[in-house]
């Protein structure tokens, strides 16, 4: 397989999982329309990238832009237009607003549109970053950050952080390189801050998702080492079937193990409590 079919598979995939967070915890009542509507989106996606019918990636794009109002009109209708003020539902805009940043460099890949430089490739790799690191793994934080209690700041700081870190990266790739390494740190400590956080607060309550924790946070460490180590310009260390570590390993760890294990320690311990 070649390096971007292989992006497009762990894109594919955690745009498969992306809603299993936001949409289960975030939306007052599960609905059948909004599945149909995720799996219609994803199956256009799918022939966009693998049948070369660029146009139908939009359809993810008006995917993720219709939940977020979605999601923002049910939290005016149901708490009043000024709860979404409140700290707790900007923590929970945060995933939605990487899901919808992740499906613009998918239409940008999809449709070589070269959004801030990026070529193809690299629109892909950004988008799934956005996915699996914003939408499921910060989405998985701002789920936690959900519910009152002295761990709750940490959760909001994380999640906060990480979104600005991220944009940080992406401005920082081809543009104010300066940026970068900054936006590199600061993802590297709110999801480490996070992680630590959660697990130290399941350790003697669920010892299931504290297992399914540590899981996620040793693939998390190895994968941040990887990116320091591209970050400071180090020989590469591992290479996979010709393609570079930073897709063939960073971003496959991310996608297959990281980011499911640890929404799924989070919804563990949201059933436990």
């Amino acid at each position: 397989m070649s390096e971007l079919g292989l992006l497009r598979v762990l894109l594919l995939l955690a745009m498969a999982m992306g809603p299993l967070g936001t949409h289960r915890f975030f939306f007052a009542e599960p609905s059948l329309l909004r599945v149909g509507a995720h799996v219609g989106a994803l199956a256009c996606t799918a022939i966009a990238v693998f049948a070369d019918v660029p146009i139908l990636g939009v359809a993810w794009l008006l995917f993720c832009a219709a939940s977020f109002a979605l999601f923002l009109r049910e939290r005016a209708t149901r708490d009043g237009a000024t709860s979404l003020r409140s700290p707790e539902v900007l923590a929970a805009c945060v995933p939605f607003l990487f899901s919808n940043i992740a499906a613009v460099w998918l239409v940008g890949g999809t449709n070589d549109l070269r959004i801030l430089g990026y070529d193809t490739a690299f629109s892909y790799y950004a988008a799934l970053h956005g996915n699996v690191l914003g939408w499921i793994v910060v989405g998985a934080l701002a789920i936690l950050a959900q519910k009152s209690g002295p761990r709750q700041r940490v959760y909001l700081a994380s999640v906060l952080v990480c979104l600005v870190s991220f944009l940080a990266i992406a401005f920082g790739i081809h543009q104010l390189r300066w940026l970068k390494p900054i936006g590199v740190l600061g993802l590297s400590l709110a999801l480490a801050a996070g992680q630590l956080t959660f697990l130290r607060s399941v350790w003697s309550t669920s010892r299931p998702a504290f297992a399914l924790g540590c899981i996620a946070f040793a693939g998390l460490v190895f994968t941040m080492v990887l990116a320091w180590q591209n970050e400071l310009s180090m020989p590469p260390a591992i290479d996979v079937a010709g393609i570079r570590g930073m897709v063939s390993v960073h971003g496959t760890l991310n996608a297959v193990l990281v980011a499911p294990c640890f929404l799924a320690a989070v919804r563990v311990a949201m059933r436990s409590r």
